[in-house]
């Protein structure tokens, strides 16, 4: 019989492992006083930072996994603008243009695309952080190029420019085509930011990718670089108050430039997908919003039948990996329930055996945002369930937290592992802390840290729009359920909303900052390693397999896919289910 939970050693060749002492109970990590649980923001334009280009010269190269056999390649050219008034935005009529190969200095294949800019526009209807010194601001021109027909798991090498101009030589190597290929690697993180903790972030990811024995994706799970913490006049939050979403909110759209330029290193070489988080809501005076998400990160969800950039599903390999949206409407019946379920029941287990679901706010979490989105849960959990998910990943808490497969709060070996890995660095701070100073932990199933909520809370307060008649969020609402033992908090509210210990569900948490490995090894096993920032690179404070039961689990099972052997050395009675 498989025990429960172990913890595993993560080895150096990411397939055998060494057992180490088995915890069988939840585990809360005490707080480790050499951190600095909160750090300021890089300069926006030094060291890491530096924009360095001239004139029509690329900057902020990054890479998409498109469609199969195909990657996005995107950059920046020319300068952004800010200032009092209208500002005239760049021409993006020009070339977008990719000269790639499969050898360095021999690039004979090109490719063509098309560019865009975008602007954030602060009017006098409505109040603002920074009041009357509020600036306008319009991006460089922002270019997409879709390399297709790539052979899969190859090197190639490439520069970016506008046919006259170019970027020095970069390389990639192409995605795993769709399939049982092993190994695969994926780097996961979420809530990154631009501060010195998000640098040590950086080095440790780049650590990760560079160890790999296979093919590297990055799945990022939404909060990219927090230029809503910042005010529209270009002073810093300090300390930052995440004023997104508040009718005074603004934003500082040069973070945006130069957290392009901070990841460049990491996401030029290893392409990075994500869905969206809060602070990419940034809200304009006109209502809309995710406007520079969009245009940065544009993604493939046409490729995957998706009408709207905000869910989609890519393919790596073995991995079929999905983004959600919690900001857009999940109830049953919406365009976005629909979709999912269409993208899950067109899965190929015998393709692609391992699926993972991605979005923002977690289903689970003992964090005191402990059952925020407890109706997207109720909704779309009976789904997700049925169709075998393996692994939930989600941002949004600024710590880690790993449990058991569970369903509907119960440790279930068919369930899914949920997994929170927001803890990426960014200036805000930790999470489980009651607060930055005295450094105590604090979740909902110790004293005071039930949240207070109310049924009619119309949602969550860091997303009060500025225009509500705009964006009414009319399919939002609390749903309030008690299935634990402990204290509920707020009026009315009958015991069992929260716990009075960590619930069995919950397996690790820790108020670190650091980053996820998942190394898929075959159709059942995958090794799952989360690094802390403190530790050497190839450290692994939590790591565990995670078993795909096909055995025991029918919603996991496909007729053509025969179950995998237990990597080397590592006995079945020490797998993760």
């Amino acid at each position: 019989m498989l025990r429960k939970y172990s913890a595993i050693t993560h080895a150096d060749n990411g397939v055998a492992a060494k057992a180490r002492v088995l915890r069988q109970e939840p585990y809360t990590a005490p707080f480790d006083p050499s951190l600095r649980p909160s750090t300021h923001f890089l300069p926006l334009n030094e060291g890491e930072t530096a924009d360095n280009s001239t004139g029509s010269q690329p900057s902020q190269v990054h890479l998409s996994v498109g469609g199969p056999g195909s990657v996005l390649v995107l950059w920046a050219s020319g300068k952004a603008k800010t200032g009092k008034g209208p500002l005239t935005p760049l021409n993006a009529s020009g070339a977008s243009v990719v000269q790639y190969g499969k050898r360095s200095g021999q690039l004979d294949l090109e490719a063509r695309g098309s560019a865009e800019t975008y602007e954030q526009v602060y009017t006098g209807n409505y109040r603002y952080w920074g009041g009357t010194t509020a600036l306008n601001y319009t991006s460089p021109l922002l270019h997409t190029v879709i390399l297709a027909n790539l052979t899969s798991a190859t090197a190639y090498w490439y520069c970016v420019g506008d046919g006259r101009t170019f970027s020095p030589e970069f390389n990639f190597v192409s995605p795993q085509a769709p399939g049982p290929h092993y190994p695969q690697r994926l780097l996961l993180l979420a809530d990154w930011g631009l501060s010195y903790n998000s640098s040590s972030t950086l080095d440790h990811v780049l650590a990760s990718a560079k160890n790999a024995t296979s093919p590297v994706s990055v799945l990022f799970i939404g909060d990219y670089s927090y230029a809503d913490t910042w005010y529209a006049n270009g002073t810093e939050s300090n300390p930052n108050t995440a004023v997104e979403g508040n009718p005074n909110a603004g934003s500082w759209q040069p973070v945006w430039d130069a957290w392009q330029r901070f990841i460049e290193p990491l996401v030029s070489k290893w392409p990075l997908n994500g869905g969206t988080g809060n602070h990419e809501e940034e809200q304009q005076a006109d209502g809309s919003a995710f406007r520079s998400v969009r245009a940065r990160w544009p993604t493939p969800h046409a490729a995957s039948g998706s009408d709207s950039p905000f869910f989609y599903s890519i393919e790596t390999g073995p991995v079929h990996s999905i983004f959600l949206s919690n900001y857009h409407d999940y109830t049953n019946g919406s365009d976005q329930a629909r979709w999912l379920a269409r993208d899950l029941g067109a899965v190929d287990r015998a393709r692609t055996p391992w699926v993972l679901v991605s979005f923002h706010n977690p289903w689970y979490t003992t964090d005191l945002s402990y059952k925020e989105f407890e109706q997207m849960r109720l909704a779309l959990e009976p789904l997700t369930h049925s169709a075998g998910v393996d692994v939930f990943f989600y941002g949004h808490v600024h710590a880690y937290e790993r449990s058991t497969p569970v369903t509907n709060y119960t440790v279930d070996p068919c369930g899914a592992v949920h997994i929170t890995i927001g803890d990426a660095g960014n200036s805000e701070g930790l999470s489980f802390l009651n607060n930055l100073r005295e450094r105590k932990l604090q979740f909902e199933d110790t004293p005071g840290g039930c949240p207070n909520v109310s049924a009619v809370a119309p949602r969550p307060s860091y997303l009060v729009p500025l225009l509500p008649e705009q964006d009414r969020w009319a399919w939002y609402e609390r749903a309030l359920t008690f299935q634990a033992d402990g204290a509920s908090t707020g009026v009315g509210n009958p015991r069992g909303y929260c716990y009075k210990s960590q619930p069995a569900w919950s397996a690790y948490r820790e108020s670190s900052f650091g980053h996820g490995v998942l190394d898929v090894l075959n159709e059942t096993h995958a090794l799952w390693a989360w690094h802390r920032n403190q530790d050497g690179d190839p450290v692994a404070a939590d790591s565990v397999y995670v078993y795909r039961d096909l055995q025991r689990c029918a919603n996991k099972r496909s007729a053509a896919a025969p179950p995998g052997s237990a990597p080397a050395g590592v006995p079945a009675t020490e797998l993760a289910f």
